[in-house]
């Protein structure tokens, strides 16, 4: 949408997660195990947390104020823009001089992915799915193992898989158009800037009817908070190798941003205008088709480039005429996103007045080291309320600790008095059982004596049976004895009849031929007439 003297209104689309799962992930962690969370992966636990309409209302605004070229975001008379020593300090995590994670085509390293998250490569290997061209974990599976070990009581783990999945999730999410700046991550990117804004005075007492837009086109300079990040004053990274600025890689493409245009957050001045070498546009391509291009950025980050008072002086946050005069052509050059708005801190008119050249001198140099002093003074104020601040914190969590050990100790008094009465009454139900089984082992030795007496009987019938038997069957045997021998004795008798049978037809029958021979003898020779 085209407005004359102002930049053209951008529309973006904001990425807003399911932060309920995150949320249940992090509860699992017990309260003293917080600690170990926090040394192992810094303060990103309280980036879980869900933006407002309002709060993206903010977003939507400063972003109007972004310049692509510049890589930063230029406001009317002050740049800002963020930087890796904000990021960290935000996050509580260190930057290291070593190669950053970047997007690869290669096969995902199982032992390393195995190792990081103390889970065995069978499982990693069987859980690791891709999507978006990237393999990667889905949030469910972590979830289930980061509830499995904390049960488990493995907390190493569990805070690997929690913090993996927060920053999977919440800080560096796969999303289409990654380098695009449609898709700058709001969590982040909120935090950020609102640490900057003021926290008192006029800005903060404006009305909630007015506008982002209002507001910020009503800050300048001197009211942005310089000093609050615990790196002012320090080296910061203002290079890499072969770059000359900080380039940076993310999922889904290669970016870079420019230390020189941001060395007033780092709390040193802006004296003179940048070189163009400082600022141009080193970095700026999509990972896909370009992974030469990505592997020589992260090559780079092994040589890293900062610099701080041996370069700049000390600290003190100031802008001089030259670093002015340019912001002021690039804001007539490229426009600002609203109208200006009158300062919410009028400037008040000084007073004319003639002084010497020395007199002049003299105060400014009195003015330049009372500014420096007072610059100094508030890094020292700034710094002793962040640790008030966080000796408050702590404080806290001290008396979350002890409301929660109270609780803890009035729900284990509670349990062990339960304890007691049950034990109380498992007592009294042992000496009733025992007097049962007393009362069951004399009826037991009663039945065993029974059984006795009553084995003993049977035993004194049986050898009565057996005497009986062996008498029946001694008489069975005579008896069978007796029936073979009258068997013996009828078979010798049928002989014997035969035999005297045989014999008697033998002597009738010799009687018979006696008698016929008797007879014989008897008639004689038969006497007839004789023939002569």
């Amino acid at each position: 949408m085209r407005r004359p003297g102002l930049k053209d209104d951008v529309a973006y689309s904001f990425f807003d997660p399911d932060i309920s799962v995150l949320k249940d992930m992090i509860a699992l962690i017990a309260p003293d195990h917080v600690g170990l969370f926090r040394e192992m992966y810094g303060g990103i636990l309280k980036m879980v947390f869900r933006l407002m309409d309002r709060d993206r209302s903010v977003v939507h605004t400063l972003l109007q104020f972004y310049d692509p070229e510049l890589r930063c975001f230029v406001f009317p008379d002050y740049v800002l823009g963020p930087m890796m020593e904000d990021y960290a300090d935000i996050l509580g995590i260190q930057i290291r001089d070593q190669v950053p994670f970047y997007a690869t085509k290669e096969e995902p390293d199982i032992g390393g992915i195995s190792r990081a998250f103390y889970l065995s490569p069978e499982v990693v290997k069987g859980n690791l799915k891709e999507k978006g061209k990237l393999p990667g974990f889905h949030l469910s599976f972590l979830e289930a193992k980061a509830k499995e070990q904390s049960e488990l009581g493995n907390w190493e783990a569990a805070c690997a898989l929690i913090a993996a999945s927060i920053y999977g999730i919440i800080l560096f999410p796969n999303q289409k158009n990654f380098v695009d700046i449609n898709a700058i991550r709001l969590f982040l990117l909120f935090k950020w800037f609102v640490g900057y804004l003021p926290s008192k005075g006029a800005f903060v007492l404006l009305g909630q009817n007015i506008t982002w837009a209002t507001k910020l086109m009503g800050l300048r300079a001197k009211d942005i908070d310089w000093t609050h990040s615990s790196g002012v004053g320090q080296d910061f990274i203002c290079s890499c190798r072969g770059f000359p600025n900080v380039p940076l890689i993310g999922v889904q493409g290669c970016i870079n941003y420019n230390p020189t245009l941001l060395k007033r957050q780092m709390g040193f001045a802006m004296e003179l205008p940048p070189y163009k070498s400082e600022v141009q546009e080193s970095v700026y391509f999509p990972v896909e088709g370009n992974q030469a291009r990505v592997k020589q950025v992260s090559e780079a980050w092994r040589s890293i480039q900062r610099k701080g008072k041996v370069s700049w002086g000390r600290a003190n946050n100031r802008s001089f005429p030259p670093f002015d005069d340019w912001l002021s052509k690039r804001v007539g050059l490229t426009c600002l996103p609203f109208p200006m708005v009158d300062p919410w801190y009028p400037l008040i008119e000084e007073t004319p007045s003639t002084v010497s050249m020395d007199e002049f001198l003299e105060m400014k140099r009195e003015r330049d080291r009372l500014l420096t002093e007072k610059t100094e003074l508030e890094m020292s104020v700034a710094r002793v309320q962040r640790v008030n601040q966080e000796l408050k914190v702590k404080m806290e969590d001290q008396d979350k600790r002890h409301a929660l050990e109270a609780k803890r100790f009035e729900m284990d008094t509670a349990y062990y008095g339960k304890i007691s009465q049950a034990l109380a009454s498992s007592n009294r139900e042992h000496d009733i059982t025992k007097e049962r089984l007393a009362r069951a082992s004399k009826v037991i030795e009663d039945e065993k004596r029974r059984q006795i007496l009553v084995r003993d009987q049977r035993d004194d019938q049986v050898r009565v049976l057996i005497a009986e038997w062996e008498a029946k069957l001694k008489i069975i045997a005579e008896r069978d004895h007796y029936r073979a021998e009258r068997d013996h004795y009828f078979r010798q008798m049928k002989i014997h009849q035969k035999e005297v049978g045989r014999l008697q037809q033998e002597n009738t029958e010799l009687r018979f031929a006696a008698e016929f021979a008797r007879m014989e003898d008897e008639i004689g020779p038969s006497v007839g007439p004789s023939s002569s």
